[in-house]
């Protein structure tokens, strides 16, 4: 009884102390490609520019979910005449080359890195000196979702202004009283999954195609998803940030509720047909919630799709957007 008690604490010892390394362990990005527009850079965001055609009114700005980068929209609105905005994490790797990029002088950030405070603070800093149309839609997916939620909480002015049209869509969001799939939002299971999560991480930086096929969430797939479902174990600078992050989601929809939805004047929530990463019955309920506080809350559940709509059925994204603006 002894020995096993001595190798279980052994076990344990161990598996902590290379978790304690793993924490502290700065990665290394993997590739970077070229940006067609301006690259510019505030504290630890990098922000990607494309500037809009003569004739067209929208900006549209874009905001990731956890672990992924901008590239997530970056074939959905590649052919769009309007200005587009995409923002990376904070603490993550650029995807693009940041050989040219510009910084940018904006008032320091009070938050801490890998919070959706400090991205929704970013994201509101964009609104205000970046965007130019005078018709804008903020577009997040996953924890980007919350992050557009969070931006306008911290400045509800900005987007409820009179001097422009400001739009929100959620895709496949993390909401204000929603849940992860999977059983893993409660507490203990949190904290284990917490715990576990730098370890699991950095395996699957070297996760075959066939395993990573095999997720539950891929499916519906295509190449374009299996490539930048991949690339997410590769965008971290290190997995201190990215703890804190899930922890924030985790925290941030224990801590505030349905009335956020009130900061925009039009909100589209789309929905995959499932959702294998957050739970669709906790995230449409919370959108229940504020389509009742207010009437501009749209919830539109889509067909054939799990949590990457935008990859998925780019299509339908696309002329929401466009309808929104």
């Amino acid at each position: 009884m002894m020995t096993l008690v001595t190798t279980l604490a052994v076990i344990l010892l161990l598996l902590y102390l290379f978790r304690l390394w793993l924490m502290n362990l700065q990665l290394p990005a993997r590739d970077s490609t070229t940006f067609a527009g301006a690259l510019y850079e505030t504290q630890e965001t990098v922000i990607a520019v494309r500037e809009r055609s003569a004739d067209a009114r929208q900006t549209i700005i874009c905001f990731p979910g956890f672990l992924e980068d901008m590239r997530y929209f970056q074939a959905l609105y590649e052919d769009t005449p309007a200005q587009l905005i995409i923002c990376n994490n904070a603490g993550s790797h650029s995807p693009f080359s940041l050989a040219q990029v510009q910084p940018l002088d904006w008032p320091r950030n009070p938050y801490m890195t890998g919070t959706i405070e400090y991205d929704g603070f970013v994201l509101a800093q964009v609104v205000q000196h970046l965007a130019d149309g005078d018709q804008l839609t903020l577009h997040g997916h996953s924890r980007g979702g919350a992050v557009v939620l969070e931006a306008a909480r911290q400045f509800p002015e900005l987007m409820l202004s009179k001097d422009r049209e400001v739009r929100a869509i959620l895709e496949a969001a993390v909401v204000p009283g929603g849940t992860v799939a999977g059983g893993l939002s409660g507490p203990i299971m949190h904290r284990v999954a917490l715990f576990l999560m730098p370890m699991v991480l950095y395996a699957s930086r070297w996760a075959n195609t066939s395993l990573i096929l095999r997720q539950p969430v891929m499916r519906p797939t295509n190449a374009l998803k299996i490539e930048l479902y991949m690339a997410m174990f590769w965008t971290l600078k290190n997995y201190r940030t990215c703890v804190a992050s899930a922890y924030s989601i985790w925290h941030w929809q224990q801590l505030h509720n349905a009335d956020l939805f009130q900061n925009y004047r039009s909100v589209v929530v789309l929905q995959g047909e499932r959702d294998d990463v957050l739970d669709n019955q906790s995230m449409a309920a919370s959108a229940e919630r504020g389509r009742r506080l207010n009437p501009g809350v749209r919830i539109v559940k889509t067909q054939n799709t799990n949590h990457m709509i935008s990859l998925e059925h780019p299509e339908l994204v696309r002329r929401h957007t466009y309808a929104a603006g």
